[in-house]
């Protein structure tokens, strides 16, 4: 999902900056290097090692759409979603890599900030104008909210079981809660609830290999199980953008690298760990529990008060990440209706943006569509269609092939992505349709 860059004050004789970046989960906190005029070098004199790289890329990728790979699975089948997985990580990091080299080729022109800073939207613009900056503002908006949105869903259905209140009332009991935390300008307040995010999902990932393993073991005989589910296909499209899209985050975590002439290693194997990871939790999960695999996969675990226990950590580490999430929308919002100039009607943007999350939260109660809808709808184009296009306008010497392949990747991500938000929306209005 996308991230924000706020800037600090300067702490002794250097101007320190520190990046928030809004990830699938939550927050990734990281602290920038000096900043300095000049000749923009690929090296630094602060900034976060190779280990420290790898670790904030695997936090910024890795997030809550990991709880919607089982599903997924289920969606197009062992076989068929083991080999869409894999494509999908494989362009990911594609569209990941070239990102950089597209920044890497900006900065020797000279464009970007102090340091050679170049966010997404500042890319969008060099390449498109106001046209690109307003699509890429538009997909982060969406994104965001739509974030937000699976945040409550997810929360509404595990509270529903934990306390046996319907989900409409949990959204009630929740949006003053919400809107308190919305009201919060300050964004570096809720920073350290990353860490709890990234505890709550550790133990919530155990927990449903540890369920599966001792309770449902994968069957050694793999014809017990459905292969190929082609319908399932736009669904799946959905769930694998919104799991390994996290370009925007990609970005300022190269900024934020001591040697920025290492961050392409550094990006390879986490995706090869975060592939690993991921292939592990979908197709186990779909081994574990077959067909009944729930949209919620927490549903498959049974009601025992451990359970009890992970389902509410989970919650509450989404819940106080809400407002975190909220802010790049909130923020980007007030600036087009110049709503900062006052306070009440600051306020009342994001008291309508809370309102609006909820609303979406109880119409559409399916975490499932939700994670779909979003990483079709919006992350597509921002990784799928932008990246290939941004790397076309400014990378020098490409082939003939190498132009080929990225027209075509771009071409893919228009139709993939018009196309599955399609067949997610027709599932929403008509549950029972041959597509869903």
């Amino acid at each position: 999902m996308t991230g924000q860059t706020t800037s600090n004050g300067a702490s002794g004789s250097n101007k320190h900056e520190t990046t928030v970046g809004i990830t699938g989960y939550g927050a990734v906190v990281e602290s920038g290097g000096d900043s300095h005029k000049g000749m923009v070098s690929m090296e630094r004199q602060h900034g976060n090692s190779w280990w420290e790289t790898l670790s904030t890329i695997f936090k910024g990728v890795v997030g809550s759409g990991i709880l919607a790979l089982p599903v997924a699975f289920k969606e197009t089948g062992l076989a068929l979603g083991t080999i869409c997985l894999l494509i999908f990580a494989v362009i990911s990091l594609y569209t990941h890599r070239i990102i950089i080299l597209t920044i890497q080729a900006l900065r020797k022109k000279q464009l970007g900030g102090p340091d050679g800073r170049i966010e997404y939207q500042d890319l969008s613009r060099y390449t498109f104008g106001w046209l690109g900056e307003a699509i890429s503002a538009f997909s982060m908006i969406t994104t965001q909210l739509g974030g937000c949105v699976s945040f409550l869903v997810f929360i509404a259905e595990n509270m529903r079981d934990v306390t046996g209140v319907s989900v409409v009332n949990v959204m009630f009991c929740l949006f003053p809660v919400l809107t308190l935390m919305a009201l919060i300008k300050d964004g570096s307040l809720f920073a350290g609830t990353s860490h709890l995010g990234n505890l709550a999902l550790i133990l919530a990932i155990s927990t449903v290999f540890w369920y599966g393993f001792s309770h449902s073991p994968p069957s050694s005989d793999l014809s017990s199980y459905t292969h190929f589910r082609p319908h399932g296909l736009p669904i799946f499209f959905g769930i694998g953008v919104y799991t390994f899209s996290a370009h925007c985050e990609v970005v300022f975590i190269e900024q934020s690298m001591k040697k920025r002439s290492e961050f392409l290693s550094v990006l390879t194997s986490a995706f090869v760990a975060i592939t690993a990871l991921y292939l592990a939790f979908g197709a186990l999960c779909y081994m574990f529990f077959g067909d009944q695999t729930s949209e919620i996969i927490f549903e498959n675990l049974g009601t025992s008060n451990f359970v009890l226990f992970v389902k509410v950590c989970i919650c509450v580490a989404l819940l106080v990440q809400y407002p975190l999430v909220l802010l790049p929308a909130t923020t980007t919002i007030e600036d087009l209706l110049k709503a900062k100039e006052s306070m009440v009607w600051s306020n009342i943007v994001r008291i309508l943006l809370v309102a609006f999350t909820v609303f979406l939260a109880i119409a559409i109660p399916s975490f499932e569509v939700v994670t779909s809808f979003v990483g079709a709808f919006s992350n597509g184009v921002v990784a799928f269609v932008l990246p290939p296009l941004c790397y076309l306008a400014h990378a020098p010497n490409l082939g003939s092939l190498e132009k080929c392949f990225n027209y075509g990747l771009a071409v893919f991500g228009v139709v993939a992505s018009v196309y599955s938000s399609i067949v997610v929306l027709a599932c929403v209005f008509q549950p029972n349709a041959s597509v869903c």
